[in-house]
């Protein structure tokens, strides 16, 4: 693995980037898309659905190159902020060995859990060549993409991504309070996109390359989208609040699975709806959904912003190959056959955990471009 420097990147002609659908990952595409202004294509995938991508790709580049044999000369391949897990790692790989053969550069950024029963995917990629370049689990991939290949016109979208991100909060990045509500109506409207129209990520991120100054907070579409997913966050948010059946795994620490199972129409706003419960109820939240693939749940994690457990060594305990997540957002994609054996696998591991559990606050040192 490589460790993430400033470095002098040459880009060359064109970029085709693989983006997470959600700021961070719009965050750090955009940056990517500064160097290759005018060439580049960013296609916006999640961890389940990125092999499939990659596969659609291979498909159109030999139709390029019919007509272009030298196209592949000049192309690098960028995959950001999508975190790699057992179910997508071999096809990932393999697709990356049949884009280095072709003298295609392949690079990958991201700073999300990476393991499988404790062991890390990593090696994987690299011996398929891909330049592989990780933060800190809770480090922004906006953030890894700004110290490889970022400038001084990208910081912002570095910053942007940090905070989405959770790597900073507004109080330790102070002169970007004005971005506060822009940015909160960005994440919204991202979200929405994802699930409902999916081509306004492919205009905004657009816009974003050509305009680094971009005011979300007068950008019509960003303001009608953003007003859409609160509102439907808000009436799913009172349903699984009143609606949901709540199972006290642990104590101390206090562990609830809640379990919404009478609706299927969540979309990106799990995770959202997980952290106010962890916030309002003072516990880590799994908030258990039917998941859109018949025979699975989709299950999100979170922790409360004082109550802090090791949510990557929690989620590994399900052994599902579908999962991954950062210090406090862990998402799993669990067959439903296997889900009470990860309750109890959870309940055994927090009873061996020790107290106390009230984070203490560290000086964070803020970084130079801050």
């Amino acid at each position: 693995m490589n460790d993430v420097v400033s470095t002098s990147w040459v880009p060359r002609k064109t970029a085709v980037i693989f983006a997470d659908e959600d700021v961070d990952g719009l965050m750090s595409a955009t940056i990517v898309a500064r160097r290759y202004l005018g060439n580049f294509q960013i296609k916006f995938v999640t961890a389940r659905s990125l092999p499939d991508a990659l596969q659609r790709f291979k498909r159109t580049l030999k139709k390029r190159l019919q007509k272009d044999e030298n196209y592949v000369k000049e192309l690098d391949i960028f995959v950001v902020d999508v975190g790699i897990n057992r179910a997508s790692i071999e096809d990932f790989a393999e697709s990356a060995v049949y884009f280095r053969r072709m003298g295609i550069r392949v690079l990958y950024f991201d700073s999300h859990s990476n393991k499988y029963n404790g062991l890390t995917l990593l090696p994987k990629l690299e011996e398929a060549g891909v330049k592989t370049y990780l933060g800190k689990i809770g480090t922004a991939a906006a953030s890894v993409i700004q110290d490889f290949m970022g400038t001084e016109e990208t910081v912002r979208f570095r910053k942007l991504g940090a905070l989405s991100d959770r790597e900073v909060s507004f109080n330790e990045m102070r002169e970007m309070l004005p971005e506060k509500e822009g940015l909160r109506m960005l994440q919204a409207a991202v979200a929405w996109g994802a699930w409902k129209e999916r081509s306004f990520l492919h205009r905004i991120s657009w816009e974003l390359a050509h305009n680094v100054r971009l005011d979300f907070t007068k950008h019509q579409e960003i303001i009608e989208y953003s007003n859409f997913a609160n509102k439907h966050r808000d009436r799913l948010y009172r349903h699984v609040s009143k609606k949901s059946e709540i199972l006290e795994l642990s104590v101390n620490p206090r562990i609830l699975a809640v379990f919404c199972l009478d609706r299927n129409d969540f979309g990106k706003a799990r995770g959202t709806i997980a952290g106010h419960l962890a916030g309002e109820w003072s516990a880590v939240i799994l908030l258990i959904t039917h998941n859109e693939t018949k025979q699975f749940y989709s299950i999100s994690i979170r922790n409360h912003y004082r109550l802090k457990v090791d949510l990557e060594r929690l989620g590994q305990l399900a052994l599902a190959k579908s999962a991954g997540g950062s210090k406090d957002a862990y998402r799993i994609t669990l067959r439903m056959d296997k889900l009470i054996p990860f309750l109890v696998a959870i309940q055994q591991w927090a009873y061996s955990l020790k107290p106390p559990w009230v984070r203490k606050e560290k000086v964070v040192k803020k970084r130079k471009d801050v």
